[in-house]
């Protein structure tokens, strides 16, 4: 082969020995379930991560719209599909005609039963009982509310962290405020607000929180904001290394064909402790484990 022919043809095997590069020519259609901070969060990691051309749709919330998008992503003949939040996932089970098909940023997905991989935004009751044991070593009665069509393989997980949970199933909202009444009185120790749709609904958990705080009961929450007003610490999952998951789990997927079918539990998740809550609660929180936060609210 001549010079000038060899030489280009060296550079573009070499180009393509990376494998970022070598994914350049796949198409992934990303469906976001609603456009908030989040999900965004999500989609340009997997933009920054992936090298591939990129068709993005939005659900506004409904995951009936999938039905509308589905027909142009098919005819698009995308290598992956990505389903950001649940209404995404739910919409896409079963209607993507083989197309692989991940979800990520979905709370509980087991019990939503998708036939698909993806990235949990559920931290392990595990990770949760044991931080906090660090940060609230006395404590020895946990109270929990929660809704068992939702919550009982986390709260079942819990009891086996060896520790007194205090747990009340409820079926709707209005059996929040007499079931928090009742743990109440039996003097807990704590309070584990789980990310429950009925317990941690903008109402409830706000009558949740406020109860709690005057009755002076340090509260476990699923999120940073919760922290903010008023929670003394979270454990939860970290938008930014939920994408990473997220772009590895592709990388797997388009790089192996590898299409069996496994969830993660988010990998490094975030830890948020509020010292104002801790300080009013008369709680002294180690050095040790201030520095292992994440965010410290003061």
């Amino acid at each position: 082969m001549k010079l000038h022919l060899w030489l280009p043809c060296l550079l573009i095997s070499l180009f393509c020995l990376s494998p970022k590069t070598c994914t350049a020519g796949s198409g992934i259609a990303i469906i976001v379930s609603r456009q908030i901070q989040p999900y965004m969060v999500v989609v340009n990691e997997i933009k920054a991560g992936i090298d591939a051309v990129f068709y993005e749709y939005n659900l506004n919330g409904d995951k009936r719209n999938v039905r509308k998008i589905i027909p142009e992503i098919l005819s698009k003949k995308p290598d992956l599909i990505v389903a950001i939040g649940t209404e995404a996932a739910e919409g896409c089970s079963g209607r993507t005609s083989g197309i692989p098909t991940i979800f990520t940023m979905v709370l509980n997905p087991y019990i939503l039963k998708l036939n698909m991989s993806g990235v949990a935004m559920d931290i392990s009751a595990r990770m949760q009982i044991q931080s906090l044991k660090k940060i609230l070593p006395n404590a020895k009665k946990i109270g929990v509310i929660y809704n068992p069509r939702v919550s009982a393989s986390l709260i079942s997980a819990a009891k086996k962290e060896n520790i007194s949970l205090l747990a009340f199933p409820v079926s709707s909202e209005p059996q929040v405020m007499p079931a928090l009444k009742n743990m109440l009185s039996q003097q807990i120790d704590a309070f584990w607000l789980v990310p429950d749709p009925i317990v941690a609904s903008q109402s409830i958990s706000r009558y949740i929180m406020e109860t709690t705080i005057k009755a002076n009961v340090p509260v476990m929450s699923p999120s940073p904001s919760f922290v903010k007003n008023g929670a003394l610490f979270s454990i939860s999952a970290g938008y930014n290394q939920i994408g990473k998951q997220t772009v590895r789990l592709i990388q797997r997927i388009l790089d192996n064909g590898n299409t069996q079918i496994s969830i993660e539990e988010p990998k490094e998740p975030l830890l948020t402790i509020n010292l104002k809550a801790a300080e009013l609660m008369d709680i002294v929180i180690p050095a040790n484990v201030q520095n292992l936060a994440d965010e410290v609210v003061e």
